[in-house]
C-alpha cells in the first residue's frame, strides 16, 4: 500500500477558506437500510462528515455533494456518479473526494480510465490520488479486485434465487398475512385471519370501498401491509396476488408492481407454501376476484347510502372518473370533497340530473327496434330482477366470463411486449391453452345461465314503459335504470351558466363498448 499523497500543501495557504481551491464529494450507498418506516442513512452522513474534514485539513472548500443511494455494479442510471465525474474531467471543479474506490465504481477499468492522470479524483479509504502516477497500478488492481467481487457476488445471489424460486423457498419479507418457516417456505401467521376475511367479504359482494372503510374504522382498526390505511389498490394488489394461493411468485417483467406465478422449466407453477398449510382456496380466490374485476356487488344492502337516490352508485365524475355521489341536493365529485386532487370536479343539481337521464332512458327505448341488442340486455337484466336466484347464477356467470376475458386481453398483452420471447417461448402454448379453456367454460356458463325466453315487447311502447316507470318504487325505478345503463358521465359546468345536459352529460350504454375499458385514466394534478 502506498503512502497517503494528501494534496500538496500551500506555501502560504490563506486563513479565509473562501480563497482555498474548491472540491466536490461523491456519496454512495449500495442499498437502503429501513429500521421500522424511517431510512436509515447514517452511512451517507457518516462518509459526509468524513469528506468535510478531509477538506478542512487540506485547505479544500467543499463546492457540491453528489449523492447516490444505488449499487455501484448496477446498469441503473447513477446521476450523481455522472455529474460528479463530468464535473472533475471538465475543469468545473479541480478534485473530487470519495469516501472508499468500491463506492466509486465496481466495473474496473471502465470507469477508472478516464480519470487516471487527467483528474484528480481522491479514494479516502485505500489513500489513493488518480493524479498521481505512482498510484496507478494501485487504483487499478483495487479497481479490477472490485469488480471482481461484485461479479462474483451477483453470480452467487443470481443462482441462489434461482434456485430458491425452483424449490419454491420464499427470499423477501414474508407477504402480509403470513410467515416464514426456516427452510423459507411460507404459511399461516398470525394476521392470517385478516387476510381470509378480506377473500371472503369480496367474495361474498362487499364491495372493496367498503370493506376498507370496515377496517379502517372502529375502535381497534386493523393496520395495512404498509402500516396505514387500507386502500382499494391494497386490496385489489393481495386479491391478484396469486401467492396467497400458495403459488411461488415473480415480479412481471413490463410492471415490477405485478406480482405472476413462477414457472419452471417444464412450464409448471411451484409451491411456495408448507405441506400442511392452508392458503386461500382457488375457488374463493377467483370468486373474490371476479367480484372485485366485474364490479357485481350484488350486497347492496351492505351500503345504505346506495338506495337513497337514483343515480348514486352510477354517477361518475369526467375530471377524475371518480364516484359523483348525491351530497344533498347536488352530485359532487367524491375525490374532491374528500381533499384529492381532481382536474375538473363536478357539481350538479340532482334533480337536474335525474331528469335529464330518465327523458335520456326513455327516449333510448322509443328509438330502439324489436332486434336492438340493448333490448335484450334489458330482458335479460330485468329476468333477473323478477328471479333473483336465477340472477345470482347469471351474475356470477358473466363476472366469470369478464375475468376469463381479461386473462385472455393480458396474456396477449405480455405476448406483444416481448414475455415470451426465446427462451419462455416454451411456456406460451400451455398458457395459452388454459385461457382458451376457462374462456370457452365461462362462455358455457353464461349460457346455461341466460333466460331462454325473454320477454321484451313491453320496452316497445312508450304508454307501457311510462306507466310501468310511474306506478314503480324508488328501488324499482333504480333498477330499471339499470336495464341500460352502464354509467353516466358528468362534467363540470361553468358558473352562471344554465345547466345543458347535452353538452355536461355522457351516459354509457350496456349494449356498447366500455369507452372506460382499456382506456388509461386521466392525470390527476398532485396525485401518485
Amino acid at each position: 500500500m502506498p503512502a497517503y499523497h494528501h494534496v500538496p500543501p500551500m506555501q502560504h495557504p490563506s486563513r479565509d477558506p473562501a480563497d482555498w481551491p474548491e472540491i466536490d464529494l461523491y456519496l454512495r450507498k449500495s442499498k437502503v437500510v429501513r429500521d421500522g418506516d424511517k431510512r436509515d442513512i447514517t452511512s451517507i452522513r457518516a462518509q459526509e462528515s468524513e469528506g468535510r474534514e478531509w477538506a478542512a485539513r487540506n485547505h479544500y472548500r467543499v463546492r457540491k455533494v453528489w449523492v447516490d443511494n444505488l449499487s455501484a455494479w448496477s446498469d441503473v442510471a447513477r446521476p450523481g456518479f455522472d455529474n460528479a465525474l463530468a464535473a472533475v474531467l471538465d475543469d468545473q471543479v479541480p478534485a473530487l473526494w470519495c469516501f472508499a474506490l468500491d463506492r466509486f465504481t465496481r466495473k474496473g477499468i471502465d470507469d477508472i480510465g478516464p480519470v487516471l492522470g487527467k483528474a484528480r479524483v481522491i479514494f479516502h479509504w485505500e489513500r489513493l490520488d488518480s493524479s498521481d502516477p505512482n498510484d496507478r497500478r494501485w487504483i487499478i488492481d483495487r479497481a479490477e479486485q472490485a469488480r471482481e467481487y461484485s461479479e462474483r457476488l451477483s453470480y452467487n445471489i443470481r443462482v441462489t434465487k434461482k434456485n430458491q424460486l425452483k424449490n419454491g423457498q420464499w427470499s423477501s419479507r414474508p407477504p402480509y398475512g403470513t410467515e416464514a418457516t426456516k427452510d423459507r417456505k411460507l404459511t399461516n401467521g398470525t394476521l392470517w385471519p385478516v387476510v381470509l376475511h378480506i377473500f371472503r367479504s369480496l367474495a361474498d359482494g362487499i364491495s372493496a370501498r367498503l370493506l376498507c372503510k370496515t377496517l379502517n374504522s372502529g375502535p381497534s382498526p386493523v393496520l395495512s401491509p404498509s402500516g396505514g390505511e387500507w386502500g382499494v389498490s391494497t386490496i385489489s394488489y393481495m386479491i391478484h396476488n396469486p401467492l396467497y394461493e400458495g403459488w411461488q411468485t415473480i415480479k412481471h417483467p413490463n410492471d415490477p408492481r405485478t406480482p405472476i406465478p413462477y414457472r419452471d422449466e417444464n412450464g409448471e407453477r411451484v409451491r411456495v407454501w408448507v405441506d400442511g398449510s392452508d392458503p386461500i382456496p382457488h375457488e374463493l380466490a377467483v370468486r373474490a376476484r371476479q367480484m372485485l374485476t366485474a364490479g357485481n356487488f350484488p350486497n347492496r344492502e351492505s351500503v345504505d347510502n346506495r338506495k337513497q337516490h337514483l343515480l348514486t352508485d352510477t354517477t361518475r365524475c369526467a375530471g377524475c372518473r371518480g364516484a359523483a355521489s348525491a351530497d344533498g341536493r347536488n352530485h359532487l365529485c367524491n375525490r374532491h370533497k374528500a381533499g384529492q386532487n381532481c382536474l375538473a370536479p363536478v357539481s350538479a343539481s340532482r334533480k337536474l340530473l335525474e331528469d335529464w337521464v330518465v327523458e335520456a332512458w326513455f327516449s333510448r327505448l322509443n328509438g330502439a327496434d324489436i332486434d336492438d341488442p340493448l333490448l335484450v340486455i334489458a330482458a335479460e337484466r330485468w329476468t333477473g330482477y323478477q328471479q333473483p336466484e336465477n340472477a345470482a347464477k347469471l351474475a356470477d356467470a358473466v363476472a366469470g366470463l369478464a375475468s376469463a376475458e381479461g386473462a385472455v386481453r393480458r396474456l396477449a398483452k405480455q405476448q406483444a411486449d416481448g414475455f415470451f420471447d426465446p427462451p419462455f417461448d416454451a411456456h406460451l402454448p400451455k398458457l395459452q391453452a388454459e385461457a382458451r379453456a376457462a374462456l370457452l367454460t365461462a362462455k358455457e356458463k353464461v349460457a346455461a345461465a341466460t333466460p331462454k325466453q325473454l320477454d321484451v315487447t313491453w320496452l316497445l311502447e312508450d304508454a307501457s314503459i311510462r306507466k310501468a316507470w310511474n306506478g314503480a318504487g324508488h328501488e324499482l325505478r333504480r333498477e330499471l335504470i339499470r336495464l341500460l345503463v352502464r354509467r353516466v358521465v358528468v362534467s363540470k359546468g361553468r358558473r352562471g351558466v344554465p345547466f345543458d345536459g347535452a353538452a355536461r352529460i355522457e351516459v354509457h350504454w350496456l349494449d356498447e363498448p366500455d369507452p372506460w375499458a382499456d382506456a388509461p385514466e386521466p392525470a390527476v394534478v398532485g396525485s401518485r
